[in-house]
């Protein structure tokens, strides 16, 4: 099995540039620890290198995992509808059809997901425009565990900043941390819904073009004739 068929560039991508900047907060919060010196003495050099983009990846895939749960629960993702006006009864006529269901259904995320799978089993040109729309809102879901973090960070040079006199520029770090993540994270998931919306498009319109077009029809083969062998 060709692993690259399973696994793209843009997976692993998708986990290390989010992981990579959580990191890298992570980093700046410990200078503000006794922990310092200790970094500041530390060696900087390939295997040290390696480890970090390892550990970055590491870190990206369960920041990943966290935030999908809280998006789920919080509704962050867009609802699954049907983006294409005019053609919502024929999209689900398409879909009886094909899946052999006889009742009425109610659209939900179960139906998108079938009707993905076919497209990406018959109609592998379609498939390029929907993982690109799928990869995106993965990116960026990622990133707002990132969001929080870099937030975080300025909020604590802000105080650690206060503390040591400097109580304008501190405060107006903190609220600038604030200000920018919000905007940033409201923005961000703003985009990944658009990704979703344009993932669903992309997918119903193959789908519904396919069905169509009669590609989904399964033709039957002839049976070989099995000559017995004396």
């Amino acid at each position: 099995m060709d692993i690259s068929s399973r696994f793209s560039l843009t997976d692993f991508l998708a986990y290390l540039f989010p992981g990579i900047l959580s990191a890298v907060g992570f980093y700046c919060l410990l200078l503000l620890m006794s922990i310092r010196v200790t970094l500041d003495n530390s060696p900087t050099d390939l295997t040290l290198g390696i480890l970090f983009l390892v550990f970055s990846y590491i870190l990206g895939v369960v920041l990943s995992g966290v935030i999908e749960l809280i998006a789920n629960s919080f509704g962050l993702f867009y609802r699954p509808t049907i983006p294409l006006l005019g053609f919502e009864e024929d999209l689900k006529k398409a879909f009886r059809d094909v899946f052999h269901v006889k009742k009425e259904i109610e659209w939900a995320r179960p139906q998108f997901y079938l009707c993905r799978s076919v497209v990406f089993e018959y109609m592998p040109n379609a498939v390029q425009i929907i993982q690109r729309q799928s990869s995106l809102r993965q990116l960026r879901m990622n990133m707002l565990p990132s969001i929080f973090i870099w937030m975080t960070v300025g909020i604590a040079w802000g105080i650690s900043m206060i503390n040591n006199g400097e109580r304008s520029f501190g405060l107006g770090l903190i609220l600038t941390s604030i200000v920018l993540a919000i905007l940033l994270f409201a923005i961000t998931v703003d985009r990944m819904r658009s990704n979703d919306r344009r993932e669903q498009r992309e997918t119903y319109s193959a789908f519904l073009a396919g069905y169509q077009t009669g590609l989904f029809k399964k033709e039957k083969r002839p049976t070989a004739k099995v000559t017995p062998q004396i």
